[in-house]
């Protein structure tokens, strides 16, 4: 079976490193004499999940292009690094020692869920990008068909959708470590605050 071509307009995509917030392509149509080679950046910061491609830059020069590429990719290195460096709280990730099986049988709602660490992008597999609070979705409840997980991240308070088997289980108690705690309790006063304010309007 052929593999699709990944294209970006007529340029077929020979080299893609997604690092951090974007993917960074090198790109070739043989077919353009006058510019040939093609670098942008894509990522799928939308509701749809769909490829965005932007900041494009094209040539007939391979090496201007192929430096443009790894400097781009050099840029994005540079970008996660800084960011990991403002990170206050430990950054070995858990592992299943420190958790509760993921139990299908059992409802994880509001409770603090390991997400599995092969389900991160290697530069972010930390336990600040590991622990979250399921929040809802039919992926929650007990022996549910449904494999949504709605979480928010107990560092970052970022909200995100996860399958089920994306969740290594739950955290064990002992495990939790004090800025989460302290992190939970922000956000499930939030929570309480949300839906009181539902309930007088209705």
């Amino acid at each position: 079976m052929t593999e699709k071509k990944r294209m970006v307009d007529t340029y077929e995509v020979i080299h893609a490193i997604h690092v951090g917030d974007r993917e960074i392509l090198f790109a070739v149509d043989d077919g353009k004499s006058d510019c040939p080679y093609l670098v942008c950046d894509c990522n799928w910061d939308n509701p749809l999940g769909i490829e965005q491609f932007f900041d494009a830059a094209g040539s007939d020069d391979y090496l201007e292009m192929m430096t443009e590429f790894t400097n781009r990719v050099q840029a994005q290195l540079e970008a996660v690094k800084a960011e990991r460096d403002k990170i206050t709280v430990p950054l070995p990730p858990f592992t299943p020692e420190h958790c509760t099986p993921n139990n299908y049988g059992e409802s994880i709602e509001n409770k603090v869920v390991v997400i599995r660490t092969e389900r991160l992008r290697p530069e972010y597999r930390t336990a600040d990008n590991q622990l979250v609070l399921a929040v809802g979705g039919f992926g929650t409840y007990a022996n549910a068909r449904g494999r949504a997980v709605y979480t928010v991240n107990l560092y970052s308070g970022k909200e995100s959708r996860w399958n089920r088997e994306d969740i290594l289980g739950v955290l064990k108690t002992e495990y939790i470590p004090d800025w989460a705690k302290e992190q939970l309790k922000q956000i499930l006063a939030g929570q309480q605050a949300k839906h009181k304010k539902q309930v007088q309007e209705r």
